[in-house]
């Protein structure tokens, strides 16, 4: 079932048996009152008749041979004067002689001639008045004034379950474009949704999966990359060890020696890969990673320069005081060694690269940065065209070691940002939350 039937249901439902409550208790009510003010109307026509009988000049005379008074309009009414002995004095057409005459004062119901009648006597002066109404006529007028509260009643009900199924539709029209828009979306557009002006509760389900979805496009293009620069950190060792191979068939000696060397070097260039694809395994598994000691800075550079080629290029800018992060230690090393390798891979051997930590608060957290600047690529004037340092984005990436270093980053809640510099290089950035 929809959201918006279950809510329908729901609603109405509540609705009707609210209404139906209500209806109930004033049908009831409505029927008590009606019956009090039809034994009222019976009690005032009977002080009616007290009243005439009072007026009249002489004594109240003697029962006549045919004591009718009067044949009223209506047959359902009735009424009788009886002296105090019993003795019929008048009465109007209707229910006579003694069906009305042991009346008792009061209210009373009596079957006559098998119908039901109302009445009520009163004594005064030696007289009993007693006026009648007849049941079924006493229920019509009872069912024609619930009728006519029903009527309005039941219109107003009806009314309000279309107002009520107009508004769910209306209110839920939102989620109702959420959902085309998601159903109608192909799978490659990653573009933020737009469904005009969005209600205060769908508001931040939007703003979630727009979130979503810049989270997946930078994923899906980090695996991009990922993938251009497997191909590439694979196809070219592999190249170079078939080709030092066919070039050590065919010489001998010392020269067959250094091809060897030369394919030895390309082996262990794939192997420095294949272990780069493991740690990158591992950082994505997390399984390794969950409970570990507070990193010092200044320790994982020291070991992160350990043999590094070209080590000696790299001038530090540390804080005096040595600064924690929360990440593990093995982590940290193989974030600072890549971003140094890269830096000096494509950085020229006379330009120096500079390492700086320094700390900052951002967000209200207080953060590691250590920004690695390189000088960049200064080719001569025949080399510029085969330059592929110059010029380049800051979100391309030179091989496994960046996307490694940007999924520790990410797992631990940091951050690796790259842009140029006045140096022709490019700034390395990476954030890390500080431990105090």
């Amino acid at each position: 079932m929809s959201l918006r039937s279950r809510l329908l249901a729901m609603l109405s439902l509540s609705l009707i048996v609210l209404w139906l409550t209500v209806a109930m208790l004033m049908y009831l009510d409505l029927g008590n009152k009606v019956s009090e003010t039809l034994d009222q109307r019976l009690a005032a026509s009977a002080n009616m008749v007290a009243g005439l009988i009072a007026q009249q000049p002489e004594p109240f005379p003697q029962a006549a041979r045919e004591p009718l008074l009067m044949s009223p309009l209506s047959e359902g009414v009735a009424c009788q004067i009886r002296s105090a002995t019993g003795e019929i004095l008048m009465q109007t057409a209707g229910p006579r002689g003694a069906s009305l005459s042991d009346a008792k004062p009061g209210f009373t119901t009596r079957t006559v001639s098998g119908e039901e009648w109302r009445l009520y006597t009163l004594e005064q002066d030696g007289l009993l008045i007693t006026t009648a109404d007849r049941g079924t006529e006493r229920r019509q007028l009872e069912n024609g004034i619930i009728l006519v509260m029903v009527v309005p009643f039941s219109l107003a009900l009806l009314g309000s379950l279309v107002v009520l199924w107009w508004g769910v539709r209306r209110g839920l029209e939102p989620l109702h474009k959420l959902y085309r828009e998601l159903q109608l979306r192909e799978p490659a557009n990653l573009k933020p949704l737009s469904i005009g002006k969005a209600p205060a509760e769908l508001r931040p389900i939007v703003n979630t999966l727009n979130s979503l979805f810049a989270r997946v496009e930078r994923t899906v293009l980090r695996e991009q990359r990922f993938a251009s620069n497997t191909a590439h950190e694979f196809r070219t060792p592999l190249t170079g060890i078939k080709t030092h191979l066919q070039v050590a068939r065919r010489i001998e000696g010392e020269q067959q020696q250094l091809a060897l060397a030369r394919a030895e070097t390309g082996v262990q260039r794939l192997q420095n890969v294949a272990e780069q694809l493991l740690m990158l395994a591992r950082l994505e598994s997390r399984d390794d990673w969950r409970e570990f000691e507070p990193c010092s800075v200044s320790i994982a550079i020291r070991e992160a320069l350990v043999d590094m080629p070209g080590g000696q290029r790299v001038e530090q800018n540390l804080d005096a005081e040595d600064v924690l992060v929360s990440a593990p230690h093995p982590l940290v090393v193989i974030a600072v060694r890549n971003l140094l390798e890269n830096a000096l891979k494509f950085s020229s051997h006379d330009q120096p690269v500079e390492l700086t930590v320094c700390c900052q608060v951002s967000n209200h957290q207080e953060r590691v940065k250590l920004i690695i600047r390189d000088g960049g690529h200064r080719p001569s004037t025949s080399e510029h065209g085969n330059d592929q340092h110059h010029g380049r984005s800051p979100e391309q990436g030179h091989g496994l070691g960046l996307t490694i270093v940007e999924s520790i980053a990410e797992q631990f809640h940091g951050r690796l940002h790259a842009e140029g510099n006045a140096r022709g290089g490019m700034d390395w950035e990476l954030a890390l939350p500080r431990v105090l």
